[in-house]
């Protein structure tokens, strides 16, 4: 993987000090894929290419909130940040269980393809709450979003 296509340490610093000004606790790690851990209230940062996952979330995104938003990496950490701030036990247990079900389905070809697949994925409520809390980050406070993903070098889609 090129340099430019993941997070630098320099990266990961601005990210977090973006990430300490909404909640003092959180850590930002580098990793595959953006994931969380709500429980140990740590972000994990995925990579800065823009990929068909991303396109469809933030194609997702747009489409639901009526949105015109090209930031999909301040999103994407958003999202994960929002999972953080919108966390219920029973929304975690819900999400683990429909997300097996979409997988079950996937695997099985009645979920036929990884658009319609991610699509069900991105409503599970759960889902739907990280990401209402992350676009309404975002539209409130665009520029301070807009200003992390500049300084740390990546492009919108």
């Amino acid at each position: 993987m090129s340099r430019r296509n993941h997070f630098i340490t320099k990266d990961i610093q601005i990210i977090q000090d973006f990430i300490l000004d909404i909640d003092e606790d959180v850590k930002v790690c580098r990793s595959s894929s953006f994931s969380v851990d709500c429980d140990e209230e740590i972000i994990f940062l995925g990579n800065k290419r823009y990929d068909r996952i991303s396109k469809i979330f933030m194609n997702w995104v747009n489409k639901k909130f009526n949105t015109n938003i090209h930031n999909w990496i301040a999103i994407s950490i958003l999202h994960e940040m929002g999972h953080i701030m919108t966390n219920t036990e029973e929304m975690r247990e819900q999400r683990a269980k429909l997300d097996s079900i979409y997988t079950f389905l996937y695997e099985q070809g009645i979920i036929e393809t990884e658009h319609e697949y991610f699509t069900k994925y991105f409503e599970i409520e759960a889902e739907i709450a990280a990401t209402t809390w992350a676009v309404h980050y975002y539209l409130t406070h665009k520029e301070k979003c807009d200003t992390m993903i500049k300084m740390i070098g990546s492009t919108d889609f």
